[in-house]
């Protein structure tokens, strides 16, 4: 039996942010397939104390003097943690989901010790906002082909939006496409919401309820809404309700009677408000990977509309209508009739995932 290890900087979990779930669907996937796998634990091999070798090694390995004292230290305790873990626990394939800052050291001592990679990577971490390299300290994207130059060491990479694939697929890695859908539990969870929403009728004459959701955290996303909710929040023929993770964040910016900003909410309460919300807007900034929260939403039953960076990987799913511009939403608005969504199908990607583990790792 092979040696299987696999890590993720998120614990799976079905409620949590993006990350969570990206991890939550993987770790199933993987259970579907048989694949016995294991969490790998770095902590047990950090080395001991403070030692100027690994300063010396993180030199040698990064000939970037500017980089800095601690800077460079990390990069040679890392590879030693890493290179320390493998000779120790000798794994014979690693899937990999984490890609970011030292993390991504993990990928060449592996690729080193002719360990097989299967990648998941939740991002192209140099395309998200505001990320630097650890290495170069160059902002995104002007770290791209660095980022390739890691992932040139896997057997096959699955990407989790359409544009992830088409980039990675440009400069000749094996990369195929892997689109985020909720667990089976997380899906049964949202399918109730739906039978309980497509029951609700409006009165007549009502406002409009628009739910803003998300992890505020994201700088794209927490942008993205402060623009939209900017553009919107004269317009006293809806009410704005903004939550999710970090939503907080937004307390105070806005006076407004038809913006209520909730932040951070439990299941319940957010289970009630897409069964009151008559449809959700979301509007991000130009960013990497894709967002959970659309097909999510859409099995819940809640119609939405896009702007054209949200929207990514999903321009061809029915329930959502795409706007270029503020001028172009602010038409759909005054026109838009929300309608139940159709229900989402599980993609054809998730069985051909488990056909090539089944293949590749039993």
């Amino acid at each position: 039996m092979k040696n299987i290890y696999k890590h993720s900087n998120f614990s799976p979990d079905i409620f949590g942010h993006g990350g969570n779930k990206r991890t939550a669907q993987i770790n199933e996937l993987l259970i579907n397939a048989n694949i016995n796998f294991r969490e790998a634990k770095f902590s047990p091999f950090v080395p001991a104390g403070k030692n100027f070798l690994l300063y010396l090694k993180g030199i040698i390995y990064n000939r970037d003097l500017k980089a800095g004292f601690k800077n460079n230290y990390a990069i040679g305790r890392y590879i030693r943690q890493f290179e320390t873990y493998v000779k120790n626990i000798r794994p014979n394939f690693f899937i990999l989901e984490s890609t970011s800052e030292y993390n991504i050291l993990l990928f060449e001592v592996l690729h080193n010790n002719n360990i097989p990679i299967i990648a998941l990577p939740h991002n192209i971490e140099s395309l998200a906002y505001g990320f630097k390299s650890s290495f170069s300290n160059l902002k995104s994207p002007r770290w791209l082909f660095e980022e390739l130059r890691y992932l040139e060491y896997c057997k096959k990479i699955f990407s989790i939006s359409r544009e992830e694939h088409w980039l990675l697929s440009c400069t000749g890695l094996n990369a195929s496409y892997l689109p985020y859908f909720p667990t089976f539990e997380l899906e049964r969870y949202l399918l109730k919401i739906r039978s309980q929403k497509q029951f609700i009728e409006k009165k007549k004459n009502q406002n409009k309820k628009i739910l803003l959701l998300g992890t505020f955290y994201n700088k794209p996303t927490l942008n993205g809404y402060i623009e939209l909710i900017k553009n919107l929040k004269n317009y006293n023929d809806f009410e704005i309700i903004v939550a999710g993770f970090g939503a907080e964040k937004l307390n105070g910016m806005f006076v407004e009677k038809n913006v209520e900003v909730l932040g951070s909410v439990k299941n319940e309460r957010l289970k009630n408000l897409i069964i009151e919300c008559d449809y959700g807007i979301i509007h991000q900034e130009p960013s990497s990977g894709s967002l959970t929260r659309i097909p999510e939403l859409l099995l819940a039953g809640l119609p939405l509309i896009l702007n054209v960076h949200a929207a990514r990987s999903n321009f061809d799913i029915k329930g959502l209508k795409i706007y270029d511009s503020f001028t172009e939403l602010k038409d759909m608005l005054s026109s838009f009739t929300p309608i139940l969504p159709p229900v989402l199908e599980r993609p054809i990607e998730e069985k051909l995932f488990i056909n090539y583990l089944r293949t590749t790792l039993n």
